[in-house]
């Protein structure tokens, strides 16, 4: 499965909305009531996650810096530990012109910072972004399938009829291993 925050080419909603018509109209040509039940679930699932209440800022907006929204209501993921970590709020003089209509707060320890509801926009630089990414979701998932393949060719071993076990999926997780380790990867 593709990785989501690995950047890719950006598209339109329209377009991506668009695509997302023809597939559910080409599945539902020729396919079984139960499969396409079973796709259009997934489907809602998948959008269930998708930010649709916040406002999308484009990248670069901010040279050199990543920007997220963070909560001011999470207590496990705190903001003050965000801004421990290098994380700063984004004051609304920062973005220029043509984004006066984002709301700002006007009072407060965020105050002239960009917000919406109870979630205020903070800035990462992009060096540092981009390494913690690749740590959380490339080296630690490698060095994770690394120790799966690891223990099982050498229970495999052990047991003298390990060949039968290591076929198919295995030997493919431990040559995607080996392939995944791309320094040119990006995380959006």
């Amino acid at each position: 499965m593709a990785n989501p925050r690995i950047k890719r080419e950006s598209r339109d909603l329209d377009d991506r909305l668009a695509d997302r018509v023809q597939e559910v109209v080409e599945r539902s040509n020729g396919a079984a009531p139960d499969d396409i039940a079973r796709r259009e679930r997934l489907d809602a699932f998948r959008d269930k996650w998708a930010n649709s209440a916040l406002p999308d800022l484009p990248g670069g907006i901010i040279p050199g810096m990543h920007l997220c929204w963070l909560s001011t209501t999470n207590t496990y993921d705190s903001i003050d530990k965000r801004m421990a970590l290098g994380y700063e709020p984004v004051k609304a003089s920062e973005l220029g012109k043509g984004f006066e209509g984002l709301g700002k707060m006007s009072s407060g320890k965020f105050e002239g910072c960009v917000s919406c509801n109870e979630m205020v926009l903070f800035k990462l630089p992009e060096d540092i972004y981009q390494e913690v990414m690749r740590m959380l979701h490339l080296e630690d998932p490698l060095e994770h399938q690394r120790n799966i393949t690891a223990q099982v060719r050498d229970t495999a071993q052990g047991n003298k009829g390990g060949r039968s076990v290591l076929e198919g999926g295995l030997l493919e997780m431990e040559k995607d291993t080996a392939k995944a380790n791309n320094k040119n990867i990006r995380f959006q």
